[in-house]
């Protein structure tokens, strides 16, 4: 008995899902700005606002779902570069090991 999730989302619905979890965590308030937020998640980090794509030490963090943090402070510094990021590979690299043991459970659960 095998159970997988796997999904794949468009930038946009990651970044909605990604501030309200920010929210949920009472990192940020719905009602701040982008300027606000930068403010907020860079003293998370230790790090200025300025330049925080190049400067920011985003990999040392510890706190709960920091990783999410760090990529929306990416997204509020260098949109274009974290965009492209993030479809860097989508498509033709999809994992095909994944790919196969996907195909073998379908076979297996005759789905």
């Amino acid at each position: 008995f095998n159970i997988v999730h796997y999904h794949w989302r468009c930038f946009e619905i990651e970044l909605e899902n990604t501030r309200r979890v920010l929210e949920r965590h009472n990192y940020i308030s719905p009602a701040d700005s982008d300027e606000q937020v930068k403010v907020k998640l860079a003293k998370k980090f230790g790090c200025s606002t300025e330049d925080m794509c190049n400067t920011c030490p985003f990999e040392k963090a510890t706190f709960a779902s920091s990783h999410k943090a760090a990529w929306y402070l990416k997204w509020l510094d260098c949109k274009e570069q974290t965009k492209k990021n993030f479809y860097a590979g989508k498509g033709n690299k999809f994992n095909m090991d994944l790919n196969d043991f996907l195909k073998e459970s379908y076979e297996r659960s005759d789905v």
